[in-house]
């Protein structure tokens, strides 16, 4: 017998407005239930509810259109990408590096906003606008290489030198995950504006955000993981 398995509350929020989908034989362009409707139908917050019709829109089950609501989207049939491919077969191993991830940098942003000093903030700023020169060009190598510097940095400038041991080794694996996200447009751009705030806090000395800025930015990635692998399960 398998063991029975927990599905999270936005899991099951999503498969409720797929029944529905199936269920009403609703037609590509036919609007759905408001966000409202469904919250108090459902009896979830808001937040799950935008969370799952987030989910649908990347399978291509949902469109969201701002100001008007969620549709139900044209089905494409479009073939994944190697990334995406890379990431599902990845996706355990990276799960256990961001659960690491976001014990450690947090707190060590934190450090490096109370002690970085004039060159460290000048050597931050440089990495950053090399990594939107790569984005500008579309260069997932020196993407790559971009993001790995710029958190490196903010863990060498934290002055913990286990913690810096750990990300070293922890680099050393998320190479080709660094290689293969940056190759996804929605995972560039999802990087570029946390990094201007967590940079803004560290230059400001503000740890509080810095710490905050870099937890927020972690479970971005982690989301996009998870927005990227089920976009190619539902294939």
């Amino acid at each position: 017998m398998e063991p029975i398995k927990r599905v999270p509350l936005v899991h099951q929020v999503e498969e409720r407005i797929k029944d529905l989908i199936k269920e009403e034989k609703l037609q590509p362009g036919t609007k759905l239930p408001t966000e409202k409707e469904l919250c108090t139908n459902l009896n979830v917050s808001r937040g799950t509810v935008r969370e799952a019709f987030r989910f649908l829109q990347a399978k291509g089950i949902v469109e969201l259109k701002t100001g008007k609501g969620a549709f139900v989207a044209e089905k494409k049939a479009e073939k994944p990408s190697p990334a995406i491919n890379w990431l599902v077969a990845n996706e355990t191993d990276l799960r256990n590096v961001f659960e690491l991830r976001y014990a450690i940098e947090p707190i060590a942003a934190k450090m490096t906003a109370e002690k970085i000093d004039e060159e460290g903030i000048i050597c931050l700023k440089n990495i950053h606008k090399e990594f939107c020169d790569a984005a500008a060009k579309k260069d997932a190598n020196s993407l790559a290489l971009m993001d790995e510097k710029f958190h490196s940095e903010i863990i060498k400038r934290c002055g913990n030198n286990l913690m810096i041991d750990v990300m070293e080794r922890l680099n050393m694996g998320l190479k080709d995950f660094r290689n293969n996200t940056f190759s996804i447009k929605q995972n560039v751009k999802d990087t570029i504006g946390p990094h201007e705030k967590i940079l803004k806090a560290i230059i400001t000395k503000d740890s509080a955000k810095a710490e905050r800025e870099m937890k927020k930015h972690i479970v971005l990635m982690e989301t996009n993981l998870t927005l990227n692998i089920v976009t190619l399960e539902d294939e």
